[in-house]
């Protein structure tokens, strides 16, 4: 390599001591080792690169191979769906028939409670039920006159008896007819309760 330097002699000294590295300023210094650090960042930086790269090929992968394991459970899910499809579908059968459970009226706890309460002297003649109400015929005798005692007496243990009215609005006398039976004053009378709507 030609190296012609047309500087003045003086000068040309003066560039040659100063370019010798012993010689620079401490920020020429600093630019050197500036240009040195530059390929070691270049390099740094396609390191972190190629790093990226190899993750993003590694999940690619692992995204391939599960997304070809869902393929595959295509039949497998088409079974559980049909299976979840006609489960729900009896889950709701299900649900109706407990809702139907808990709204229908017990009768033979209602029979139950109308002989657990029935006083001595009164006597059912005649019991009808249909979807609003219920009619009871029935008749009362006592040898001390208190028929009626005996009828409200009856009444109220029916209506303070929870099992027994829950499904009932109202339970009352409607009507009620003194006769004779034999040598004995009787009374009939007939209760009406009406159910509650459901």
């Amino acid at each position: 390599m030609i190296e012609i330097n047309l500087l003045p002699e003086e000068l040309r000294n003066k560039v040659a001591k100063v370019s010798k590295p012993e010689n620079l300023p401490g920020a020429a210094l600093e630019a050197k080792h500036f240009i040195l650090i530059i390929p070691l960042i270049f390099a740094l930086l396609i390191c972190v690169q190629l790093i990226a790269g190899v993750i993003s090929v590694v999940r690619f992968g692992r995204l391939s191979a599960l997304n070809s394991k869902w393929n595959s459970l295509a039949s497998d899910r088409k079974v559980l769906d049909e299976f979840n499809d006609k489960y729900s579908l009896a889950s709701g059968d299900e649900q109706a028939i407990q809702q139907l459970m808990r709204d229908r009226v017990s009768w033979s706890e209602k029979l139950n409670k109308l002989s657990l309460y029935l006083p001595s002297g009164v006597w059912f003649e005649e019991l009808s039920v249909n979807s609003k109400e219920l009619v009871l015929k029935a008749a009362a005798v006592s040898l001390n006159k208190e028929e009626l005692t005996l009828i409200n007496q009856f009444i109220a243990k029916l209506k303070s008896d929870p099992v027994f009215f829950k499904d009932f609005n109202t339970f009352d006398l409607s009507s009620a007819q003194k006769n004779t039976l034999g040598s004995y004053d009787i009374t009939e009378f007939t209760l009406n309760a009406t159910l509650k709507a459901k």
